[in-house]
């Protein structure tokens, strides 16, 4: 999926016990003309997610995180940064904005 990221923001910043490297967390919104979501991103992930950046997403995860949704790039999920044209993102369509609820069904 190729998209553009519209912003950017460390939502966590530590270093690790042993004085070895730095954990980040991102929270970001990206998308295309069609619409936008928030993502998720780690560490070295985040080198790559910069505002304005066309990326492009392999094996990422979409959950619903409390009641919204959420593009998560774990560990098996790949970013690298995409020659393809991404138009604006579309801000005032967000699917994060939309809160799901789970409603049991009997059959």
């Amino acid at each position: 999926m190729h998209l553009r990221v519209e912003s950017v923001s460390v939502i966590r910043q530590r270093e690790r016990y042993d004085g070895g490297s730095l954990n980040r967390v991102g929270e970001c919104i990206v998308g295309d003309e069609h619409g936008c979501v928030k993502l998720m991103a780690f560490d070295e992930q985040l080198d790559i997610i910069k505002e304005g950046a066309v990326i492009t997403i392999r094996n990422a995860n979409a959950n619903v995180v409390k009641e919204h949704l959420r593009i998560e790039v774990d560990r098996w999920a790949k970013v690298e940064v995409s020659k393809e044209k991404v138009g604006k993102v579309n801000t005032k369509k967000n699917h994060s904005d939309v809160e799901y609820e789970l409603i049991s069904v009997r059959l």
